[in-house]
């Protein structure tokens, strides 16, 4: 509780110094709160923590939801970037819910929820398995 304080403040300062879960964390808050412009930013953030910290299954998670917000920010779910979300999910065997706490649960199931939210997926375009090929 105090480093979610402290990286509060220190967020407003420079953003550089927080961690990259922290950071991740952040956008899935605002990612949930239905912001996916903010969420974006934080996720830009915690993708540059991470990497600085050298985590590169932390990386992959958060690009698939970086994926997913640009996707919301944009209006709608098109085909080629939901391919490309499947496509991320499906390599990973985890994946940070988006709605909090933002625990680690199966991609697949993290997906699905996700689609059937947005409603992406829905319609006459083509079928999108959710299973790894």
């Amino acid at each position: 509780m105090l480093l979610h304080r402290l990286c509060r403040v220190i967020a407003r300062l420079d953003p550089r110094l927080c961690p990259g879960r922290w950071l991740h964390r952040r956008g899935l808050a605002a990612l949930a709160a239905g912001d996916p412009e903010r969420a974006a930013h934080w996720l830009a953030l915690g993708g540059e923590a991470y990497r600085r910290e050298l985590a590169v299954a932390a990386l992959a998670r958060l690009r698939v939801h970086e994926l997913m917000a640009a996707s919301l920010a944009a209006g709608r779910v098109e085909s080629p970037a939901l391919v490309e979300i499947v496509r991320r999910s499906n390599r990973l065997d985890q994946l940070e819910r988006l709605a909090p706490p933002h625990e680690l649960a199966d991609a697949r199931a993290v997906l699905g929820e996700w689609l059937e939210r947005t409603g992406a997926g829905a319609g006459t375009g083509p079928a999108v398995s959710l299973q790894a090929a």
